[in-house]
């Protein structure tokens, strides 16, 4: 897990990067970058190799004991609590960015979060207003309950004692309970109902995140939340996580588009996503 939280004195804007499998701090520093240079500061966490290998078989629903990627989650949410930021946005890379955003969303509008009660140091309605948007990048990963994906990126891990011995632990996995999270874990992202803005940004070559899903799920998110809200980019020839890489310009000016719409629906949009989550809670 890594922290760097730039000066934020100045209560500026705040951009969650929830990094990949394998990322290190000084991976995402452009992306900082990037944010500052947009005006923003940014949280950089990047969640254990082991906890995305655990998100293979649990994630928020039904589970019975606290999870490394829920206390990650929770972390950030308190620290969103403590820096007060005007508004906030969650930018994810691949899987690993997907399972954490799972997490944030289930504590931040989960009928049951934990949060929600009443000795909870987070002020969880608060929160709910200041997200304004959400960027996918090389996300969601497709993988069907078929862990070869995982085993391809867990690659990319440094230590090699660590990345055996989790390698080891994925062929492990029960491929049932692997398939029928996966199923749950694809819905919840098919069908979120947070009425928040999202920006995917994939490749036609990347071999992780496949671009073919990727376009039916973006579909199904424009019928479901509306054609306005639901932002795309397909990049041609970048690599999983590598597009500001290949297209810095471009990448740059996406994001730039991307914010100014989110900030444009400031006060209705997240009301409204309050409102429709607690009333499909009740249905």
């Amino acid at each position: 897990m890594s922290l760097n939280l730039s000066a934020t004195t100045d209560n500026k804007p705040v951009v969650v990067l929830a990094g990949w499998l394998g990322c290190q701090p000084r991976n995402l520093r452009r992306f900082s970058q990037m944010y500052k240079r947009m005006g923003s500061d940014t949280i950089q966490r990047i969640a254990s190799p082991r906890s995305v290998v655990a998100a293979m078989t649990k994630g928020p629903s039904g589970h019975s004991s606290q999870l490394e990627m829920e206390q990650l989650a929770i972390n950030i949410l308190q620290e969103l609590q403590t820096i007060q930021p005007p508004y906030f946005t969650l930018h994810l890379f691949s899987n690993n960015g997907c399972f954490l955003w799972e997490w944030i969303r289930y504590l931040l509008f989960g009928q049951d979060s934990p949060l929600s009660c009443a000795d909870s140091n987070v002020d969880v309605h608060n929160l709910r207003l200041k997200l304004v948007g959400v960027v996918f990048d090389s996300a969601p990963a497709y993988y069907d309950g078929n862990t070869d994906t995982l085993e391809s990126a867990l690659h990319y891990v440094s230590s090699s004692t660590e990345r055996n011995n989790l390698l080891e632990i994925t062929k492990s996995l029960d491929v049932n309970v692997v398939k029928q999270r996966f199923d749950n874990f694809w819905s919840s992202l098919c069908n979120d109902s947070t009425d928040i803005p999202q920006l995917y940004l994939y490749s036609q070559c990347d071999k992780l995140a496949s671009a073919e899903h990727l376009e039916k799920l973006i579909a199904h998110r424009k019928e479901f939340m509306g054609e306005r809200k639901i932002w795309k980019h397909m990049f041609l020839d970048s690599e999983h996580c590598c597009h500001i890489l290949k297209y810095p310009e471009e990448y740059d000016e996406l994001i730039k588009q991307f914010l100014s719409f989110c900030t444009s629906q400031i006060g209705g949009a997240c009301v409204d996503a309050e409102n429709d989550f607690s009333r499909r809670s009740r249905l």
